[in-house]
């Protein structure tokens, strides 16, 4: 089990996201988060992730977790070479970047403040495959990516089914039908 949420709720001032809701995550499983803006998809992986507190229950999280917002937070000023170098030595973990960025296409000494929103996008999910997380949570990770970034996407995520365990927020109802094992539909409180 990588996460486990028992019969959580979460509320901002007098509004529920949702309530009562209990979920489980295995290694291996890709599970896709379902529904309209405003139905806690977002707020549902920041649970997972610990960044939020449920207001009821109880969420239990294995291993460790990697939280890929939409858009994903970069410093401007540095490149991706310094990004994925700064997030392994943070991470304690040792791994190719020049092969990451080859397989995601981007440019070594770039400053990000230069990026398209599709390259920032491709960053992050080169920093997925160098960190190798148990857990990841991915916020729409499919935004902003072109037809090759998609693919890049769907091989990264069958790539993850082998070692970790994947929740995705996603509007995109065939990238969940062609990538989770299972959906979760969430329509709120």
């Amino acid at each position: 089990m990588l996460v486990r949420l028992e019969a959580i709720g979460k509320r901002f001032g007098r509004d529920w996201v949702f309530r009562n809701l209990s979920f489980r995550l295995e290694k291996g499983e890709v599970v896709a988060l379902l529904g309209p803006n405003g139905s806690g998809k977002t707020t549902l992986l920041r649970l997972m992730a610990g960044l939020l507190k449920p207001t009821r229950g109880r969420v239990v999280r294995e291993g460790q977790a990697l939280f890929l917002p939409n858009p994903p937070a970069f410093h401007r000023h540095l490149t991706a070479r310094e990004h994925l170098l700064y997030d392994l030595a943070f991470h304690g973990r040792e791994g190719d970047w020049r092969e990451a960025l080859r397989r995601f296409r981007l440019p070594e000494d770039l400053p990000l403040a230069a990026f398209s929103s599709g390259m920032r996008k491709r960053l992050a999910l080169a920093r997925l495959h160098l960190l190798r997380p148990d857990l990841w949570l991915l916020d729409e990770p499919e935004t902003a990516l072109d037809r090759e970034g998609r693919d890049l996407l769907t091989a990264l995520l069958g790539e993850a089914r082998q070692e970790a365990g994947v929740v995705l927020a996603t509007h995109d109802r065939g990238l969940a039908l062609a990538v989770a094992d299972r959906a979760l539909e969430l329509e709120g409180a």
